[in-house]
């Protein structure tokens, strides 16, 4: 996990809008201190510093944001596939013979329940919970699989498990793919801290330039520190497993769910 997903979003946003704000103030003073000493020379070169740092935080900030809104596609993609297998699997297991298809419907049952329970401990941060219903997963694909083998098997006349087998091994892909963009398609560490270290940094030149001139407008200089934080946060929610103020709507698989327990799908 990212050492971020600990925090509360708000703390995050604090965190980093309080720590620009303080940057700005330490390079205020510290400019002021410096007034008289070179200071036109010194204001040419001050200033084009803070463009440039400015303009490489927004582009690492605009890079960011893109790899974050890809993990949460891939995030969401996977989802997508994943209701559409268990869709497949359960229609698929009509083509089985009696005990195999009821058996096999069953467990589709269960394992959409699960992925529900799933959705709602992860939103809770109950994170044993979580680890217990994704071992409980892999262990009804193990039992869909084996009921695929023998019915390819044991395949009578009117018979076809292939579709069934298919739609099973999709399950698994997506199921995957979901963990994998989860738990490993993560926004490195050593990128966070880069990125929190370049914000700083920006504001520091920025209340250094300000002190310099030895004036400075607080609503100016807090609103760029409270915009950065708050793209920094969106950033953080987007690139979290358990989001905040985004989300993958769920109602799919509940719909998907209720549709099994009423037939509705046969």
């Amino acid at each position: 996990m990212n050492f971020l997903d600990q925090l509360p979003l708000g703390i995050v946003f604090l965190i980093s809008a309080i720590g620009q704000i303080a940057f700005i103030e330490l390079g205020f003073r510290y400019g002021v201190s410096q007034q008289g000493k070179g200071r036109k020379a010194q204001l040419a070169q001050v200033r084009a510093l803070m463009g440039a740092s400015l303009g490489l935080l927004a582009f690492m900030l605009a890079f960011t944001f893109s790899a974050a809104q890809q993990h949460f596609e891939e995030r969401t993609r996977a989802y997508m596939l994943e209701v559409s297998a268990i869709d497949s699997a359960y229609r698929g297991a009509d083509l089985l013979g009696d005990d195999n298809r009821i058996q096999a419907q069953d467990l589709l049952h269960h394992f959409a329940d699960l992925r529900v329970r799933l959705s709602k401990a992860a939103s809770t941060d109950e994170f044993g919970t979580v680890i217990a219903l994704v071992r409980e997963s892999e262990r009804v694909h193990d039992m869909l699989w084996a009921i695929a083998e023998t019915s390819m098997e044991n395949a009578g006349d009117g018979e076809d498990p292939g579709i069934f087998a298919q739609s099973v091994l999709a399950m698994v892909n997506a199921h995957d793919a979901r963990l994998q963009a989860a738990v490993f398609n993560r926004i490195s560490p050593v990128i966070w801290l880069t990125l929190f270290a370049m914000a700083l940094l920006s504001m520091v030149i920025t209340g250094y330039q300000a002190g310099l001139t030895g004036t400075r407008s607080r609503l100016a200089t807090w609103t760029l520190a409270f915009t950065f934080a708050g793209v920094m946060t969106l950033i953080t929610d987007l690139d979290r497993p358990n989001m905040t103020l985004f989300s993958v709507d769920q109602q799919l698989m509940v719909e998907l769910q209720n549709r099994m327990g009423g037939g509705d799908l046969q």
